[in-house]
């Protein structure tokens, strides 16, 4: 009698069949997670187009950046917080990477963190470094992917991913993938007790904030928008260019650290307060989407740098999310205003009413 299955690890068509089958249902977390790698570490060449037919290299960054958003976007919506609890987890996430597992915001010959290792070292702890990168992975690494996946997949806004196993086990992921950048990344440097403490107080400090916090605090305040597209890609830029000024140019021309950090804090808050004041809570969508290509708009310099120094297939990865965003645009151009509440669907950012992320 002869045996018809396949050898292990052989694609026959009823695999593929089902491994399609599993891709479309499960394509708005697998964007979103696409996204959360590609915006903050392809786009900014941290990680070479090349690396990614690495598989361990894959597989760090799923355990980071992937384990991160998906996460940060399901307790969001188990807490009925949305925006409210992404924004200070983000900023936990940040300190949890870039603290205490690759250590770029202590360790004061750190390459990642560059001329702003040095620059606000103080007690242990890179000050101005620390500011910045935690904004940026906050924005880059998870605000921006579930804003732009919540855009993509409006129909997938308040559904949750995970069960409950899920996030315990996505939640393990993360905890394991820093607990061994704590150990692997620096071999043999530690900050010390006091400042690894600390680190884990700030980083509790802002789960505790997205926990119990109330989510009217980044809900908008119009119903609708009281500016246009065209003014909220104007705030994104504002953002991106502040952000990028004051890890870059801000070092070299200011020689008291503290200005720096007041700066990029204030840039940040300020940018928020106008995006809560005008940006409305329905009829946002198209807004939404000037308003994340705004805040991408520095890659466009950036990544005309990295490819210049031999990472051009970074451009390709640049031009695909601006093609995202620019189909975006026209799908919400075709969206006719309107002034009844509910009409359109709720808005992605950066309110949500409670119990649903927008």
């Amino acid at each position: 009698m002869s045996d018809d299955t396949p050898p292990t690890g052989v694609v026959t068509p009823g695999r593929l069949a089902r491994l399609r089958n599993w891709v479309s249902r499960h394509r708005a977390p697998i964007v979103m997670v696409a996204l959360a790698i590609i915006i903050p570490e392809v786009l900014t060449g941290s990680t070479p187009v090349l690396n990614l037919i690495d598989p361990f290299a894959v597989a760090g960054l799923l355990g980071f950046y992937g384990a991160g958003v998906l996460l940060i976007r399901d307790l969001a919506i188990r807490w009925g917080k949305g925006w409210a609890a992404i924004l200070p987890l983000g900023l936990a996430y940040g300190i949890a990477e870039e603290g205490i597992a690759t250590k770029t915001m202590v360790y004061p010959r750190s390459t990642g963190a560059g001329h702003l290792a040095t620059y606000g070292h103080y007690l242990g702890v890179s000050w101005n470094f620390a500011v910045v990168i935690d904004i940026f992975h906050a924005v880059y690494s998870i605000a921006l992917p579930i804003l732009i996946i919540g855009l993509l997949y409006p129909e997938t806004r308040g559904q949750r991913w995970l069960s409950d196993r899920g996030l315990t086990g996505t939640f393990l992921i993360l905890a394991a993938s820093v607990t061994f950048g704590f150990f692997g990344f620096v071999p043999g440097y530690f900050e010390g007790w006091a400042v690894l403490g600390f680190l884990l107080i700030i980083l509790g400090a802002f789960v505790g904030l997205a926990r119990y916090c109330p989510p009217e605090w980044a809900k908008p305040c119009a119903e609708l928008p009281q500016r246009s597209p065209a003014w909220f890609l104007g705030l994104g830029i504002a953002f991106a260019a502040g952000w990028f000024f004051f890890y870059l140019p801000a070092p070299l021309l200011l020689s008291i650290p503290l200005l720096s950090i007041l700066g990029e804090i204030g840039t940040a808050a300020g940018v928020f307060y106008l995006a809560r004041k005008h940006l409305g809570r329905s009829g946002n969508s198209l807004h939404c989407v000037y308003f994340a290509a705004g805040i991408l708009s520095f890659y466009i310099l950036w990544d005309t740098v990295v490819g210049l120094l031999g990472d051009y297939l970074v451009v390709f990865f640049l031009v695909a999310v601006y093609i995202l965003l620019y189909r975006l645009k026209l799908r919400y151009s075709r969206v006719v205003p309107t002034t009844i509440p509910g009409s359109e669907p709720p808005p992605p950012f950066p309110g949500v009413d409670p119990g649903k992320l927008r």
